[in-house]
């Protein structure tokens, strides 16, 4: 009986750490990172800025274009920052244009072009971003995002 207690003991544990190792599959992080981004801009696009701190990590930075010119060091801030922009990213829709996920170990770099444009169809200005992800508690969570404006 102890025999047949340790065999499935060790099986227990053989195959949790190979579903472990299988979730962090490249394909599986990549679905997974590009699900998380598309649930943050989700909400941007309907016009909750806020939302769009969904993913971030409590430690997280943040630099943008518009008005985080010096980087935002944490959620509270982070938040701080996007709250200010209630009432003023209008509700549109985007499209992820050319995302690509890269994987090192328990970090995934995230850069893609984001375009956005008015529920009537007219662009809006075409942004590139790089979001950090780091795989904290089982979950990917943004440590650092960086979004700026295409320059033609």
């Amino acid at each position: 009986m102890r025999n047949v207690i340790l065999l499935v003991s060790f099986l227990l544990i053989f195959t949790s750490c190979k579903m472990e190792r299988d979730t962090l599959t490249l394909e599986n992080v990549e679905q997974a990172i590009l699900a998380k981004e598309r649930q943050a801009l989700d909400r941007w696009s309907a016009g909750d800025p806020l939302g769009f701190a969904v993913n971030f990590a409590d430690d997280a930075t943040y630099f943008d274009d518009i008005a985080a010119h010096t980087r935002l060091d944490g959620l509270e801030e982070i938040k701080k920052h996007l709250d200010s922009l209630d009432g003023k990213i209008p509700a549109h829709n985007y499209e992820i244009v050319d995302p690509k996920v890269q994987v090192f170990g328990g970090v995934a770099i995230l850069t893609l072009r984001y375009h956005g444009s008015t529920a009537d169809g007219q662009p809006g200005p075409p942004w590139k971003a790089t979001s950090v992800y780091n795989f904290i508690n089982d979950d990917w969570r943004v440590v650092h995002a960086h979004w700026s404006l295409v320059k033609e």
